[in-house]
């Protein structure tokens, strides 16, 4: 188990503030944050390559928080490799580990990764791919106590991180290493963290399940950085029948929450300012014509709107559509549904989402409740 308390690092005018993280031994974790969030200096820190200004780091039951990066046994691996060029792979892989241990261990790895063609190669003739495997190797050589990944697939081409990200799912569900992940990929994050934590600005604004933290971020940064499109001021009040009613800023009323309970990151006793968030997978979408499909399929919860298609931004899956409601909304669908639906831009159509598809959650970011 690795376990952070109280730490504060400095790093030039940055500042990194974590009041506590834990990983369970054998867990995957993602940490999502835009570029200058901390993420670097975070597994610089626990690598021992920084000293904290306060607080304390654990692995199992030792303090390791002053103890030197080779006392520590955590694997690094950087998005830029950082091989050795003058050893071949098989030097590489084994640099670090007693040299009785190292032909067998960088055979035994370069076999698991799929690199044992390559054990007599330099690194100055390897893809990018085939290097990065060589650093995980390296890095998982010393039987790591955390294997710490800083954005590892992003110097990578789109088919080569799909190859590699599933190539870390692969290895962790064999080794069952505990894995620190640090990237700004949202995709890479889902796919391979047990949870998620949101870094932003040297704070950890949210840490949880990937459904958890998607479906009910706790402002509207963890929203945006997790895919939502649909962030929208609201003002959250009580009616005299006891139900809430939110209402979105130039726009309509939204049915369906009740309470008690939550609906988001906000209890629903609360009122007032709130942000309301609405992700764009979570909308229906059918032309206006189309009336008798909207009503056989519409719940008494649901919220149905009216608008018109002003934009559609196509994707390699995935079709992104902008519809003036107001206000306007995004709607994902699949790229082919555009045409099978009969969208196009100037078409009137209907909207329709569930209340149980909005997050309710802080209209000022940092806050947390």
């Amino acid at each position: 188990m690795i376990r952070v308390e109280g730490l504060e690092v400095r790093a030039g005018g940055f500042r990194l503030r974590i009041e506590e993280l834990t990983l369970q031994t054998g867990e995957y974790l993602a940490i999502l944050g835009p570029t200058g969030s901390g993420k670097t200096v975070l597994l610089q820190t626990l690598a021992g390559l920084r000293r904290p200004a306060s607080g304390s780091i654990w692995f199992d039951r030792e303090e390791v928080t002053r103890h030197a990066p080779e006392q520590r046994r955590a694997g690094f691996v950087y998005q830029d490799y950082a091989l050795f060029p003058h050893l071949n792979v098989a030097r590489n892989i084994a640099f670090g580990i007693p040299p009785r241990l190292s032909r067998a261990r960088a055979e035994e790895l370069a076999t698991l990764l799929g690199i044992e063609h390559l054990l007599g190669r330099y690194p100055a003739g390897l893809s990018g791919g085939e290097q990065q495997r060589v650093a995980i190797a390296r890095a998982l050589a010393i039987e790591p106590a955390v294997l710490l990944l800083d954005e590892p697939l992003s110097a990578l081409d789109r088919e080569t991180r799909r190859e590699l990200r599933g190539e870390l799912a692969r290895l962790h569900d064999r080794l069952h290493t505990t894995v620190l992940h640090v990237t700004h990929d949202l995709d890479e994050a889902l796919a391979l963290g047990h949870r998620l934590a949101i870094l932003v600005a040297g704070e950890l604004r949210q840490i949880g399940t990937p459904s958890h933290v998607l479906h009910h971020p706790v402002d509207a940064t963890v929203a945006r950085l997790t895919g939502a499109t649909n962030v929208f001021p609201a003002v959250l009040t009580r009616g005299d029948d006891e139900l809430l009613r939110l209402t979105l800023r130039d726009g309509p009323e939204i049915r369906g929450l009740r309470p008690p309970g939550t609906q988001g990151t906000l209890p629903l006793e609360a009122s007032g300012q709130v942000t309301a968030v609405i992700r764009p997978e979570e909308i229906d979408i059918v032309l206006s014509s189309e009336t008798s499909e909207v009503s056989s399929g519409t719940s008494p919860l649901d919220n149905v709107l009216t608008g018109t298609v002003r934009q559609i931004s196509l994707h390699s899956a995935h079709a992104s559509i902008e519809v003036d409601a107001p206000p306007t909304f995004t709607v994902h669908v699949l790229r082919p549904e555009v045409a099978r639906r009969g969208l196009a831009v100037d078409s009137r159509v209907i909207l329709r989402f569930p209340a149980a598809a909005i997050s309710v959650c802080s209209d000022t970011d940092g806050s947390r409740h």
